[in-house]
């Protein structure tokens, strides 16, 4: 009966698209995350966490009288409104995505290739703070954004956000997939441009990343800037791998770092190791450990080791 009634709802939602021609699905995913972690820097106080998360998510698709495909989705995350959504218009032209379909920043690569990323520094929990770590993409998402067909492996995306007077993101990226005997090798780039009022600076960020696919086997290697003029100049260096041991586990491992050019002081380092047991279809058990320090001219030097168990269910 619920079921019903929320694709009732998506159908009032989306206007003119009858039941019989789009293609209509529910989703909803939980997840429960225990931390425990260690650290230097921050408070004593609470050394565990546990965080339990609901995502429902409604999606639909038709293909129209004259070959466009349409698509679109709206989902909420531990709230009570729709708070993410996005829709795209496809074709041989390529795609048109907008807000949470959007491809402005597709190509961006993150070293990140555990099941979750934690850390424990109090720099990072200061409201406005910079600092990024090396496995993390900075490149910025858009509005709207145009993404083009599979030319014989190459692909390009251009997309731009309205942030306000005289301060318009934009973003673009690239990426070239070739298959080589048993490997498959994409090379990957993006970047963005955040524009800002009255003059000021706006943060650019770039994305470089090769990935390469070999049996049960994919390794990732990223590096990301990240610069304000006159404030930092971050370049992050990283490398993830995953293995996929059978059908039910998954191993996998990054490391990297990040220096900033303005202050030679600074160093962020960052390893992460992991696993994911999917017990059935629809339910998966992860643990990630994560090792992180801190070296900087301008705050105190930290450094935090994090565990983190998570179960994760889906329907």
């Amino acid at each position: 009966m619920r079921k019903a009634l929320l694709a009732t709802t998506a159908l009032v939602a989306l206007g003119g698209v009858s039941a019989a021609s789009a293609d209509i699905s529910v989703s909803v995913s939980n997840e429960m995350k225990y931390s425990s972690w260690s650290s230097s820097g921050t408070s004593t106080a609470n050394k565990s966490s546990v965080t339990n998360d609901s995502t429902v998510e409604i999606s639909a698709s038709s293909v129209l009288d004259n070959g466009l495909s349409i698509s679109s989705y709206a989902a909420n995350d531990t709230s009570t409104a729709f708070d993410d959504f996005g829709f795209s218009i496809s074709g041989d032209f390529g795609t048109l995505g907008f807000k949470g379909s959007e491809s402005g920043d597709a190509f961006a690569t993150a070293a990140d290739v555990t099941a979750d990323e934690g850390q424990q520094l109090a720099q990072f929990d200061v409201s406005g703070n910079t600092m990024v770590l090396p496995a993390d993409e900075s490149v910025e998402g858009s509005d709207i954004s145009y993404l083009s067909p599979d030319i014989n492996g190459f692909q390009f995306a251009i997309g731009m956000a309205d942030t306000g007077s005289n301060s318009d993101d934009t973003s673009m990226g690239a990426q070239y997939s070739m298959t080589s005997g048993d490997a498959t090798i994409t090379v990957k780039y993006a970047t963005s441009e955040a524009g800002s009022a009255a003059g000021a600076n706006g943060v650019e960020a770039t994305s470089l990343g090769l990935v390469v696919g070999y049996g049960d086997a994919t390794i990732t290697i990223a590096q990301n800037t990240k610069e304000l003029d006159g404030s930092y100049d971050y370049t992050g260096d990283a490398y993830g791998i995953t293995y996929k041991m059978s059908d039910v586990l998954t191993l996998q491992a990054y490391t990297g770092s990040t220096e900033d050019s303005l202050d030679s002081g600074h160093e962020i380092t960052d390893t992460g190791l992991g696993l994911t047991y999917t017990v059935t279809p629809g339910l998966s058990v992860s643990v990630t450990n994560n090792n992180t320090d801190l070296k900087d001219t301008t705050v105190t030097d930290e450094d935090s080791d994090v565990t983190t168990i998570a179960i994760n269910l889906s329907f």
